[in-house]
């Protein structure tokens, strides 16, 4: 399509998307866009929660709204609009696979709304976030922390029998052996009833100085 054709396609399709059928679609959007948000910060539990990332999520619907709405029937601007995405380079991997799926529902808000299709959007990211919200609270009912542990004397294998005593899964992230301390990091899973517990515990421990169990959204307990 050229120039020309370009021109005379707007001027014909002017009428498709007035200010306040974009302003209504975007809306739409952006409503859809902030449960999914809501949502993902609600149900985390994986090792780094990063607030830029969910911020993306909800940006990234309101950029695929507006493609769609560019894009509208038109052939020849939807390939165009291929060829260029095709040069991005994304270079930010995405390890959690969940992180993907959020991804994935981010574009289909953007597709669904940006189409105009308000009641698919909305009915399927109802059904979504409540299944969601099923599974943080029958498969995730534990959270994952960091339990940083400092001291004279440390004995990890000790720390790690203790920690299987209280029913907690763990893996050593760090041994760090100073001139006069010693300061080891696990990786724990464990219900939010037995956080204050196994805080306590440890710093009855002959020999540990300072015990704190760290949340990966960056809270501290100690």
């Amino acid at each position: 399509m050229n120039d020309i054709n370009l021109y005379k396609y707007l001027l014909d399709n002017s009428n498709l998307y007035t200010l306040e059928t974009i302003a209504f679609n975007m809306a739409i959007t952006t409503v859809l866009a902030m449960f999914m948000f809501f949502i993902y910060r609600i149900t985390f539990s994986g090792v780094l929660y990063s607030l830029s990332f969910n911020v993306s999520l909800v940006i990234i619907a309101m950029i695929t709204s507006m493609v769609i709405m560019v894009i509208g029937n038109n052939l020849g601007i939807s390939l165009g609009m291929v060829g260029a995405l095709s040069i991005v380079r994304f270079r930010s991997a995405i390890k959690e696979p969940r992180d993907l799926t959020f991804l994935f529902w981010a574009i289909a808000i953007g597709l669904a709304s940006g189409s105009g299709a308000f009641l698919i959007a909305g009915v399927s990211s109802l059904f979504i976030g409540v299944m969601m919200l099923v599974f943080r609270r029958v498969v995730y009912k534990s959270n994952c922390y960091l339990l940083v542990i400092k001291g004279s004397q440390i004995d990890t294998k000790e720390v790690e029998k203790s920690l299987a005593e209280y029913g907690i899964k763990n893996k050593l992230r760090l041994h760090n052996v100073g001139h006069n301390s010693t300061e080891v990091t696990f990786e724990v899973t464990i219900k939010d009833q037995k956080k204050h517990s196994i805080v306590e515990y440890f710093k009855t421990v002959q020999g540990i100085e300072e015990v704190n169990l760290v949340s990966f959204n960056g809270e501290v307990t100690g």
